[in-house]
């Protein structure tokens, strides 16, 4: 039987590794801060949960699954940029999440407080966790060509249409899971921080997967280390350690 202890820092590692696998996919379209401005479309599912007593992962999916179909699907109709139409939905989750969630929850649907998380959320973050890394493992390559050139993608037999609306519904299950770890208003730094730092020191494309990951997680366990030590709040944490890893690495940049 896991301790409650040992579920925090097995959720933490896990959700930041599978962040830190994306980011560096996210990076290589310049999508870093759709991860950030996605999270802000969960805010509403999350505030419904918190409403109705229902679990916040749930609602923070649906509404997560429900903005990415729209996304994607407004995308190739209008061919305007991913970035620009999640921006829209960003606004205006954002509105109505800050409008449905109860002031005295409002801290913990921003910055997230993995360390209540229960028994049934610990399973599901590390299952869903574990399933986005072995989906990327095995679609990075793909994933890879088409964020790179879509053309380029075609012209190797892919549909880069479908492949990008994979990249994104992965992008969903990432942000929702990680939502609990540092709520809607850092979970970008899951994304973006650890991805950054690798690609500074990694030399090749299984490097920058690895090395992401690695630091995702090295994040995320001093994080909690010092959120255990001086009470501060675990996702915050998270998010200085990684950034002072990502300012070490400028010194190692290749």
């Amino acid at each position: 039987m896991l301790t409650p202890e040992l579920q925090i820092f097995i959720a933490a590692s896990l959700i930041a590794a599978a962040g830190g696998m994306l980011g560096s996919l996210a990076l290589l379209r310049r999508m870093a801060l759709v991860g950030d401005a996605l999270s802000h479309v969960a805010l509403p599912g999350v505030a419904l949960g918190i409403l109705f007593n229902l679990n916040i992962f749930a609602g923070a999916l649906a509404f997560l699954i429900f903005g990415t179909i729209i996304i994607w699907a407004v995308e190739h109709k209008t061919k305007l940029p991913v970035d620009t139409l999640v921006g829209v939905m960003f606004t205006l989750a954002l509105a109505i999440g800050a409008l449905l969630t109860p002031k005295e929850d409002i801290l913990e649907a921003l910055f997230g407080d993995i360390a209540n998380i229960s028994q049934f959320d610990f399973w599901l973050a590390s299952l869903i966790s574990l399933a986005i890394i072995i989906l990327l493992l095995v679609f990075y390559k793909k994933f890879t060509l088409s964020l790179i050139s879509s053309d380029l993608a075609l012209s190797a037999g892919y549909k880069p249409h479908i492949l990008e609306f994979l990249f994104l519904m992965i992008f969903a299950l990432a942000v929702a899971v990680g939502i609990k770890f540092t709520g809607a208003l850092l979970m970008g730094s899951i994304i973006i921080i650890p991805a950054a730092a690798s690609r500074n020191i990694a030399r090749s494309m299984n490097q920058y997967l690895a090395i992401s990951a690695v630091f995702g997680i090295l994040g995320a366990v001093l994080g909690i280390f010092i959120s255990k030590f001086y009470g501060f709040p675990p996702g915050p944490a998270f998010v200085l350690f990684a950034g002072a890893l990502f300012f070490i690495s400028i010194f190692f940049r290749r």
